[in-house]
């Protein structure tokens, strides 16, 4: 198989590793940069090498092609790229995405607490940011997203910054992309049982190997059924699924990885919040308990469930051409309907009752995405290229059952009743069809000159919508049609030092379709795309000799074209709106030979709103209280956004000469700053700091016929330290998590 990618000092880890083995074969003895670095020698291409998708042992991945599209050194990346491992998920006993992303630098995770579990909601340098899957993008809007299990994945990379260049339409933040396991040559078999606080229960199984005896067919099952009473009273969570995988190599230049995938969660959780008061700010009644829900067990529901088929396909004409495509056909539907607390001036003024309301959807989501690219490998005198060009497409077509009402029964915040015969059936009002097309054409070249590493990029994204919207009531049908183009740069700089310091600069380019059109007198036509802007200045070191790699960035991010108010049509918006973010990121990570892993990360955010003709206003929540408004939008925070994270996590295992052989223990400390809780920044959420700590043993060491099986502890937030992850208005808050005790038993064969 061809090993994509830019020439690096890095060497490949040991085939049985590279083969798939992973953590179930030997361990990965990469070379570091430094050991070689004089050389330079450029990447051997043949099968052992490291790909972007490559299982990795210990917390420290060398390789990603997340950022190109090509497996290239992150040493040789000119932005900002984490990588979690999969040794780091299951050290972390990680549940779910806003988990494993908990010790990654500008990345704010649970900014829906333990409150609104059916969404993975997080931000990344405090913008909101796309969830890709192997490369291509995840859709299903907000009640059918299709939701992956983090025991499906090998590895969760997160780019941050504008990826429009080689991903399309995507914020200025970044993207988050979920690496799939493959099937490998070597054979992987895994039982897994968890238990643990709130009545959670998960059984898993992973099986692979090679299927002939030329491991030219391979084959992969991952399947988990998991269920848990969850954090919040009356709320479940259910889950189960069954990703069978399948590789073909008919010729050794060519790789077709069939995935597959169905999953069902039959209770996907709640969606609720709690007022400020009694959670952030002061209540003569109490402070509310975190297990408070504000929906009812007899009336709400989230039934949701998806399917999978595709493919990842890669052919090498010769040592400079390979064609790589990937297809994916999903299907996603959810049936939601739910109890909520309203917003504006909802809570009584006893301090306890709080008014509601219903809503529902019933929705269907039907994708295709298709990308196709062409790799090409030259020299041009002094410069040698990577040249990448390629088409990528997608096409989604929903159908939306939509309702809501005003009309719902109040609940008391601190005695609630359940099961009121009072509760109105759910009627849908709306029904919607959407189609939605992109087509993209992209090209980079990655260029290496002596010790420069050069990134150009372009590409332009053609982009189409129709919707249909009927009002069941009457019959009436409105429609919306948008058509944009976008074009995206994306450039960067980076050179390697002897000493394994490797500074870079890059700037890129980010583009949203934005719906909406201007005021009849401004022409009326439809919305521009929301753009993004950002220049980073960074440095990644490499120490000579060690399985270790330090990160720093600085930043200067700009949303543009964003909706303000029209001032000459207050009923229109005109796109001169502007957000800017700035900041410092920080990250470390180690695994030592000495049995040590390491996960450090340090961000300061600073997130403005800078351009706004706009004004919001202060609104309390409170009934008979008076809101104002009329305050500029300009010069504000956005709501949920910390401007300080801190983090650090350590895992030590004894080493086999030891009295303690086969004992692992580790903890983590994490700190998240206040932020805002409405947009006229008068409401304070404040900073917490939660520790976490693990235990591990191989019971192999104790019992011998136990050999391979390992008993784990987890213990989440330590000290049970009530706290609010974010609120973005008084009526709407978010308790975090509480103490969180999982026990892990895993036993590979």
């Amino acid at each position: 198989m061809l090993a994509l990618g830019m020439p690096t000092g890095l060497a490949a880890q040991e085939g049985a590793d590279q083969a798939g083995g992973g953590r179930g074969a030997a361990a990965q003895e990469g070379v570091p940069a430094g050991t070689t670095a004089a050389a330079l020698p450029e990447v051997n291409v043949n099968a052992g090498m490291l790909r972007g998708h490559s299982p990795v042992r210990g917390f420290v991945a060398e390789v990603s092609s997340t950022a190109t599209r090509t497996d290239t050194p992150l040493l040789e990346t000119p932005q900002s790229l984490s990588v979690v491992t999969r040794d780091q998920i299951e050290a972390q006993a990680a549940q779910n995405l806003n988990a494993i992303l908990r010790y990654t630098p500008g990345v704010a995770t649970d900014t829906r607490g333990a409150i609104a579990l059916r969404l993975d909601q997080f931000n990344i340098r405090g913008f909101s940011v796309p969830v890709f899957l192997d490369g291509m993008r995840q859709f299903g809007g907000r009640d059918a997203n299709p939701s992956v299990d983090f025991y499906r994945l090998e590895r969760v990379d997160v780019m941050r910054g504008p990826a429009s260049v080689v991903y399309g339409q995507s914020g200025p933040g970044g993207l988050v992309n979920l690496v799939s396991k493959r099937p490998t040559e070597e054979p992987y078999r895994e039982i897994l049982l968890q238990g643990g606080s709130f009545g959670t229960l998960r059984y898993g199984v992973d099986l692979s190997g090679a299927l002939d005896e030329r491991r030219t067919v391979l084959g992969r099952l991952v399947a988990s059924y998991y269920e848990s009473d969850t954090q919040i009273d009356h709320v479940r969570e259910q889950r189960y699924y069954v990703a069978p995988s399948l590789t073909l190599k008919p010729t050794g230049d060519t790789t077709i990885t069939l995935l597959g995938l169905y999953q069902r969660d039959p209770w996907g959780g709640s969606y609720g919040s709690v007022p400020a008061w009694g959670s952030v700010l002061y209540n003569p009644n109490g402070t509310i308990p975190r297990n408070r829900w504000d929906g009812d067990p007899t009336f709400d529901r989230l039934n949701r469930s998806q399917w999978q088929v595709g493919y990842l396909a890669e052919h090498r004409f010769n040592d400079s051409l390979t064609l790589s495509q990937s297809l994916r056909y999903a299907n996603s539907q959810g049936y939601y309907r739910q109890l909520y607390g309203t917003q504006g001036l909802t809570l009584g003024r006893d301090f306890r009752t709080m008014q509601r309301a219903i809503t529902g959807t019933d929705v269907d989501v039907n994708t295709l995405t298709l990308d196709t690219h062409l790799q090409s490998r030259f020299d041009t005198g002094p410069l040698r290229h990577t040249l990448l060009t390629g088409v990528d497409y997608y096409t989604t077509r929903s159908r939306t059952y939509s309702g809501s009402s005003g009309v719902a029964p109040s609940y008391d915040l601190f005695n609630p009743v359940y099961g009121m015969a009072t509760i109105g059936p759910l009627v849908y009002q709306t029904w919607s069809r959407q189609a939605q097309n992109d087509v993209g054409l992209y090209a980079q070249d990655q260029i290496r000159w002596g010790r420069f590493a050069i990134q150009l990029g372009g590409r332009y994204d053609w982009y189409d919508s129709n919707t249909r919207t009927t009002t069941l009531a009457t019959g009436r049908q409105t429609r919306a049609y948008q058509d944009a183009g976008a074009f995206t740069g994306r450039a960067g700089l980076v050179y390697l030092f002897d000493s394994g310091f490797a500074p870079y600069y890059s700037y890129a380019e980010s583009f949203e379709p934005q719906a909406g059109t201007f005021a009849p007198a401004r022409g009326g036509g439809p919305f521009e795309p929301t753009t993004g802007q950002q220049h980073e200045l960074g440095l990644r070191y490499q120490p000579p000799g060690t399985n270790a790699l330090f990160s720093a960035a600085v930043y200067d991010l700009r949303r543009q074209n964003v909706l303000t108010a029209d001032t000459a049509n207050l009923n229109y918006s005109i796109q001169t709106g502007e957000i800017r973010s700035r900041g410092v990121e920080l990250e470390a990570k180690a695994s030592l030979a000495a049995g040590l892993d390491v996960a450090a990360a340090f961000s300061y955010l600073d997130n403005e709103v800078t351009s706004s003709n706009s004004t919001v206003s202060i609104n309390r929540g409170l009934a008979g209280t008076t809101v104002v408004g009329g305050i500029p939008e300009k010069g504000k925070t956005p709501v949920g956004v910390p401007n300080w994270l801190v983090s650090a996590w350590a895992s030590y295992t004894f080493r086999p000469d030891t009295r303690l052989q086969g004992l692992g223990i580790g903890g983590g400390i994490r700190y998240v700053g206040a932020s805002w809780g409405d947009t006229a920044n008068t409401l304070r959420v404040p900073d917490y700091t939660l520790v976490d700590l693990m235990a591990r043993y191989d019971l192999g060491q104790a019992i011998p016929g136990l050999g391979g099986t390992q008993l784990q502890v987890n213990v989440t937030n330590l000290f049970d330290t009530r706290y609010v992850s974010t609120c973005n208005t008084y009526s709407w808050c978010w308790y975090g998590f509480g103490r969180t005790v999982l026990a892990t038993l895993r036993h590979r064969f």
